[in-house]
């Protein structure tokens, strides 16, 4: 074969080894969150949060800036690692969902016997018929988006596991600017 249809042929198969590789490491986390209920034990968000923004993409020609509250003096009675890897999903499905130019935003603040975190961007939105469905396994509201962004329909699902397993309470919302989750942690 020509050296140019090779080369496109290996970046094909990079990409969709890469793809695989992230479907199957969500599905071994869905696995882990089927075992025995989560240790709580107190979290330092503002630890927590140092370490997510490590793991975020950083901001570029395709990617919305990402703000996180330094949550500094902020804890919660969770399991840090499941916690970070919810807001992970969290923050990563609002950046597919908002353009370059937008914002994602993670607040947190105290709140009556425990903590609200939020997360806000400012993209297209969530029609209404599809909200109920969201965090269905392997649901997707755009699925060419998300396909272009390695999408498979397991985050939102896997953070609703997590959500489940803490017992925390949520809501999901369109707002004006594009779309809010708020969870009530203890």
């Amino acid at each position: 074969l020509p050296a140019e249809t090779r080369r496109l042929a290996a970046r094909y198969i990079y990409h969709e080894s890469a793809r695989l590789e992230a479907l199957s490491d969500k599905l071994l986390a869905l696995l882990r969150l089927t075992d025995a209920p989560p240790a709580l034990c107190p979290t330092s968000l503002g630890a927590l949060l140092r370490r997510l923004s490590h793991t975020l993409p950083p901001p570029g020609p395709d990617t919305p800036a990402v703000t996180l509250d330094p949550a500094d003096g902020l804890w919660v009675q969770a399991d840090g690692d499941l916690l970070e890897d919810l807001l992970y999903n969290l923050i990563l499905n609002a950046c597919a969902a908002t353009p370059a130019e937008g914002r994602v935003t993670l607040t947190a603040a105290p709140a009556e016997a425990g903590v609200t975190l939020a997360v806000q961007d400012t993209g297209c939105g969530i029609p209404p018929e599809d909200l109920p469905r969201l965090c269905e396994p392997f649901y997707m509201v755009d699925k060419s988006r998300a396909r272009r962004h390695g999408g498979s329909g397991l985050g939102l699902y896997i953070t609703k596991t997590i959500l489940d397993r803490h017992g925390i309470r949520h809501t999901l919302a369109n707002t004006e600017n594009g779309v809010k989750f708020t969870a009530f942690l203890q």
